[in-house]
């Protein structure tokens, strides 16, 4: 017996006179249709539909003849295709450049005892020989390995470091390979000869708050005030026409959530938001249980509930870690008239992704490094060797090992993030009606405009 497919995702579009958008979860079909056609199915009455409209729709894969289990089953398929091809086809890598930091944020997830040593734990030449050696023995092919390597910390552009990190970046060029950096900006002034469109090509530089709010969040080691430094190297940035993504990001509590308009106006008087490689992005913090001591004090978790409601309210949804992945798919489908892309997991650390330390550990996502229990293997001298049962674990889900399977959004999420165990539902479903409309809008303007 026919029936609505209980993965048809619905939107109406504010700004079209009646008109919704439809997204068939599983086949990733998108389509434009009248409200009497949306509404008939959201209501599951297609009685009286014209059969050609039906024969569509059947097509599209909105009606269908299986049962919700036959669907769910369905999905479970197709989630472990996706998710065969995806581990088949990419492998990415980062690289924990030290584990030292000159910030003491309160909510850092990584073990203070390397952050905070006076030991100083950071890559040696050997080291990075031997790291790009390693990530050839987990894929010769290059055409499969992702080509932009990922620097990360503790805080990886420390201007003491600054000879090896030239010597990666320098040595990953020759190789093929770009960066993008994860960094607290406090001493990019230091490493401006390495930002180009051909080294590190990409700043994700975390400011949390307005002035006043940032330095009490984000606390460096001896300088009450990094915010008006980190201001500073990015307008050296700018200034030298360097050409690289600065991408900021606010880690959002409850202290902090209401600063972020705030925060984004004062970048749009300081001339920031009129560069079309500068953005701006919030992302919830999330409770990992490594927030000890008086640092309790400083952190006020947010539930997603809490920080979807404060994002309405604002405004700011379009600005919320995840929003541009999902306006890209949407603004891709419809201007190529191509399906919705389809994805089975999070993130590359379900599939291929491996992070290196300077204590020639392996660990499966930047979010878990530090902790041995999430150790998936360890660079040896002439080998590297495997946790196979921790290697397995992350390697083994997608969203079909989780209740995501039976949801409508299932592989345009990915199931949320792994190591973290959160879910972004709330989130995601404003995230696509937001993004529906300003695309659909958007290539409305573009039309009338010819």
């Amino acid at each position: 017996m026919e029936r609505v497919s209980s993965y048809v995702i619905s939107i109406k579009l504010e700004e079209s006179n009646g008109k919704y958008l439809l997204i068939q979860g599983y086949t990733g079909a998108i389509d434009i249709v009248k409200e009497s056609i949306a509404l008939k199915l959201e209501n599951n009455d297609i009685a009286g539909l014209p059969e050609v409209t039906l024969q569509t729709l059947r097509s599209r894969g909105y009606i269908t003849d299986r049962t919700k289990e036959e669907e769910v089953g369905y999905v479970e398929r197709i989630a472990h295709a996706l998710h065969k091809r995806d581990k088949i086809l990419y492998k990415s890598f980062t690289w924990v450049v030290t584990y030292n930091c000159n910030f003491r944020c309160p909510y850092c997830f990584e073990k203070r005892e390397n952050k905070d040593s006076s030991h100083r734990i950071v890559f040696t030449k050997e080291q990075v020989d031997r790291t790009f050696a390693a990530m050839n023995e987990i894929e010769h092919r290059k055409q499969l390995q992702n080509p932009i390597i990922t620097l990360y910390g503790g805080e990886p552009l420390l201007k003491e470091n600054k000879e090896i990190v030239t010597y990666i970046v320098r040595e990953g060029k020759n190789r093929g390979y770009k960066f993008h950096a994860i960094t607290n900006g406090y001493d990019l002034d230091s490493f401006l000869d390495l930002l180009s469109p051909g080294l590190i090509c990409q700043l994700q530089i975390t400011i949390d708050g307005t002035k006043k709010l940032h330095n009490q969040k984000r606390k460096h080691f001896e300088d009450p005030d990094s915010f008006d430094k980190i201001i500073s190297n990015i307008k050296l940035i700018f200034q030298r026409k360097l050409n690289v993504n600065i991408h900021i990001r606010i880690n959002v509590d409850n202290h902090n959530l209401n600063d972020f308009k705030a925060l984004y106006s004062y970048f749009g008087q300081i001339g920031f938001l009129a560069y079309k490689n500068f953005k701006v992005y919030s992302a919830l913090i999330q409770n990992n249980g490594e927030v000890q001591g008086q640092d309790k004090n400083d952190v006020d978790f947010l539930s997603e509930s809490e920080y979807l409601k404060g994002n309405e309210n604002m405004g700011t949804i379009s600005s919320c870690a995840g929003y541009n992945m999902i306006y890209k798919k949407i603004h891709l489908a419809l201007t190529s008239k191509r399906a919705m892309p389809l994805t089975a997991v999070y993130c590359a650390a379900q599939t291929g992704e491996y992070v290196f330390t300077p204590l020639k550990e392996i660990y499966p996502c930047w979010e878990v490094v530090g902790d041995k229990n999430f150790q998936i293997g360890t660079i040896g001298h002439n080998s590297i060797t495997w946790d196979e049962e921790e290697l397995k674990k992350w390697h083994s889900h997608d969203v079909a090992s989780f209740t995501c399977k039976y949801c409508k959004y299932v592989f345009l999420c990915g199931g949320g993030c792994f190591a973290m165990k959160n879910n972004q539902c709330l989130l995601l479903g404003k995230m696509i009606t937001k993004a529906v409309n300003a695309v659909f809008n958007g290539i409305y303007a573009n039309m009338s405009n010819k």
